[in-house]
């Protein structure tokens, strides 16, 4: 096949694509709405996400696999950025329960949290992927704790962006739910 047939191709193939993708966010906005209307804020399921990965890795060539499985589990990740931008637009005061009595200065560009991940493959590209996703680049990343017996890393990590600002505070409504003992340390 010539390069200019391979490409027409292509942009034949893509609008299928938008319209699966924007099915399944339509799907995801239900799955939002389920879990609102029964008063879970948890959306990210590990074990899930792996058995779903697992059953779509079956059967694609390996030379394919690996591509083709961080498609999918990019369309997961951004499935749940969207549930947890839904569930932030949904309940006033949410955020405000994260931060509690930190003051965060009004002219502030830079925010520094401290999270613990599971020590597994991608565990951090997820978190550095969550901060460009959202429009913000990360300063600073820090291993602070390895426990290898609990198989976790704890990172701090000074994120420049301003903490007022509602995209801030969804990215960390989302980290907050997607690592353990999250905390925002400060802002500056």
């Amino acid at each position: 096949m010539e390069l200019e047939k391979i490409r027409e191709e292509i942009d034949a193939i893509d609008p299928e694509l938008r319209k699966l993708l924007m099915r399944r966010l339509n799907a995801s906005y239900e799955v939002a709405r389920a879990k609102k209307e029964a008063g879970s804020f948890d959306i990210f399921r590990a074990d899930r996400e792996e058995a779903i990965l697992s059953r779509l890795g079956e059967g694609i060539p390996e030379d394919r696999k690996a591509g083709y499985l961080a498609v999918v589990r990019k369309i997961m990740e951004t499935s749940r950025m969207y549930q947890y931008g839904l569930l932030y637009d949904w309940t006033p005061g949410l955020f405000q329960e994260l931060f509690g009595d930190l003051a965060i200065a009004p002219d502030c560009s830079r925010v520094r949290v401290r999270l613990t991940r599971e020590d597994r493959p991608n565990a951090m590209s997820t978190i550095l992927s969550m901060i460009g996703d959202r429009g913000f680049n990360m300063e600073r990343m820090e291993l602070t704790y390895e426990d290898k017996d609990a198989g976790t890393v704890t990172f701090e990590l000074v994120i420049c962006g301003d903490l007022n600002r509602a995209e801030m505070q969804k990215l960390m409504f989302q980290l907050s739910k997607e690592s353990k003992d999250f905390a925002i340390l400060e802002t500056f």
